[in-house]
């Protein structure tokens, strides 16, 4: 990694749009290497901050801990710098997320209207690596997740709840990542290291993980699509006395066939 453009852990993180404890959390895992010492402190620099960015951007996509270790380590075996530099930022361009949004802490909570954010909803926020507290503002890491956070408080659905979804969705979704992480090391990776990881064939292999990341989340929608549309109609057919019995099953028909659900 590049050393230089020197950073404390702090402001590294920050940069990263994550907190230190985390920094120091994927340091321990062998995630990212060591940081420059000068007397007693360490310091981070350009390198770290790209790896940062990339663990970020692969857990965005589903990618669990593990798989990134593994792809980042063979990344590294036998490369330059420039190599894995170069493939980082590459990976980084191309799944792109949204930018860490910061807002303060009063205008957090009103983003949940009608729900009281306690301590223990923000710890477990933190501990989800979804947000970090700094004094009185709040770093959220995925502002899509906060627009869809408020949104359901808006649907009345506790917090709490929809944390619980989102941990088991994060669950689903590391699998799913994992199947294609595997498809994506036998079918393209294993002819680049074959081929003796030329440096030419970064773009195009990086391109080909992007395009397959792409196809992944596209049949994910729609088997998701599928499911939901599925599920909502055994639910509706199994409510359909109760429905028949209020008197709004007729009513509810036309509705749910143009919705694609069977009553």
């Amino acid at each position: 990694m590049e050393d230089d453009g020197l950073m404390t852990i702090e402001q590294v993180a920050s940069q990263a749009g994550t907190a230190t404890s985390t920094v120091r959390m994927y340091q321990t895992r062998g995630l990212l290497p060591p940081p420059v010492r000068h007397g007693r402190v360490g310091y981070y620099g350009q390198g770290h901050l790209s790896r940062l960015r990339l663990i970020a951007d692969l857990q965005e996509q589903g990618f669990s801990l593990a798989s990134i270790k593994r792809l980042t380590d063979a990344w590294e075996s036998g490369r330059s710098l420039d190599d894995v530099l170069g493939l980082e930022t590459e990976v980084a361009s191309a799944w792109a997320r949204d930018e860490p949004d910061r807002v303060g802490l009063g205008e957090f909570r009103d983003l949940f209207p009608g729900q009281k954010v306690t301590p223990e909803i923000i710890t477990r926020a933190i501990r989800m690596g979804l947000i970090s507290v700094e004094g009185t503002s709040v770093m959220v890491r995925n502002p899509g997740f906060l627009r869809v956070g408020s949104e359901l408080a808006g649907q009345g659905i506790p917090a709490a709840e929809a944390l619980d979804e989102l941990e088991a969705l994060q669950a689903a979704a590391d699998s799913i990542a994992e199947r294609f992480t595997r498809v994506f090391e036998r079918h393209m990776w294993r002819d680049f290291v074959r081929a003796g990881m030329p440096s030419d064939q970064i773009a195009p292999l990086t391109e080909s993980l992007g395009r397959l990341s792409t196809l992944a989340e596209e049949v994910t929608r729609l088997a998701l699509r599928d499911a939901l549309r599925r599920r909502a109609s055994e639910f509706l057919a199994e409510q359909a006395t109760r429905l028949d019995q209020a008197g709004v099953l007729n009513g509810l028909r036309p509705q749910a066939r143009a919705a694609g659900l069977d009553v």
